[in-house]
């Protein structure tokens, strides 16, 4: 019965090509899950995307330590962690604790820059090492840069993601700045355009994941990739994060029965999730472009090379 519906639906010239999309996007994905082990690459992407948050973290208070007061240091952190946490409750919990130790920070803010800087070198190093592992896998790209070379393209990503936080945290406060006047004056709410505003400060979250991941796909792996294949790995990436921020919201949100038993713990659990899931859509959205190129190499070519 399925055969004769397979074959029915590939002679049919309506639905053929759309048949034939499904089963690439969807067949295709559904064979690398196994094939490229998509889970415990995600989880070694995890664990060193975790190590690198302690010293990203210490770098943190030692910049705004050195340029801001002790109540505009509060300020940037408490926006930082909006930001990165997405869940009002757990950002709370996070804002208590650090909030304990910002004084400490400021006092020994020098030797906490030097120990982060270190840290996130190393630790960042192994990060984007596993990124590029992960990318020439999935894009079929054999390396042939010396190690010396690779550690070099290591560091430089790393300088780069520290100018790409630094411009990207230039734009929060104010943000959050034009958020609060709005919450006093209350514009959108006078004109009935609340949407408006929680659709600008959504959007402009998701361009700056969205820049991210192009970044990552762009340079982390060896060789050229198409453009739009880029752009749609990183999109799919990103989409898929966003999709994943607002259920896990909701569920975290509704979970009530973990928050009695766990208590505090049950945002270390969020966290360490959040990572894994992260890092899954990172390794998903590169299959999506990488089957992309597949197809467009099919319809150029009579050629298949799988």
């Amino acid at each position: 019965m399925t055969n004769w519906l397979i074959r029915r639906i590939n002679k049919n010239k309506y639905l053929a090509p759309a048949w034939d999309w499904i089963r690439h996007y969807f067949g295709g994905l559904w064979n690398r899950l196994d094939r490229h082990h998509i889970f415990l690459l995600a989880g070694g992407m995890a664990f060193s995307l975790f190590i690198c948050i302690i010293p990203l973290i210490l770098i943190i208070f030692s910049v705004v330590g050195q340029v801001l007061e002790k109540e505009s240091v509060w300020n940037e952190i408490s926006v930082f962690i909006d930001r990165v946490i997405p869940y009002e409750d757990y950002a709370a919990f996070v804002k208590n604790m650090v909030f304990e130790r910002v004084e400490e920070f400021r006092l020994y803010k020098s030797l906490a820059g030097i120990v982060g800087f270190v840290g996130l070198f190393f630790a960042s190093s192994g990060l984007f090492s596993s990124m590029r592992t992960v990318l020439n896998l999935v894009f079929r790209i054999r390396s042939r840069e010396s190690a010396f070379i690779s550690k070099l393209r290591d560091f430089g990503m790393i300088l780069l993601v520290l100018l790409y936080f630094i411009i990207t945290a230039t734009f929060l406060p104010a943000m959050s700045i034009f958020r609060g006047l709005n919450e006093t004056a209350g514009i959108f709410e006078k004109l009935n355009l609340e949407f408006l505003e929680n659709l600008a400060f959504g959007g402009f979250s998701f361009l700056i994941i969205l820049v991210a991941f192009i970044i990552i796909y762009w340079l982390v792996p060896h060789g050229r990739l198409p453009k739009k294949a880029i752009f749609l790995s990183a999109l799919w990436a990103a989409l898929l994060w966003e999709v994943a921020k607002q259920l896990f919201g909701i569920y975290i949100a509704h979970a009530v029965t973990l928050q009695r038993v766990y208590g505090a713990y049950i945002f270390l659990i969020a966290v360490v999730f959040w990572i894994y899931y992260s890092a899954i859509a990172f390794i998903i959205g590169a299959e999506i472009g990488q089957l992309y190129r597949e197809r467009k190499r099919q319809r150029s070519s009579p050629v298949v090379n799988d």
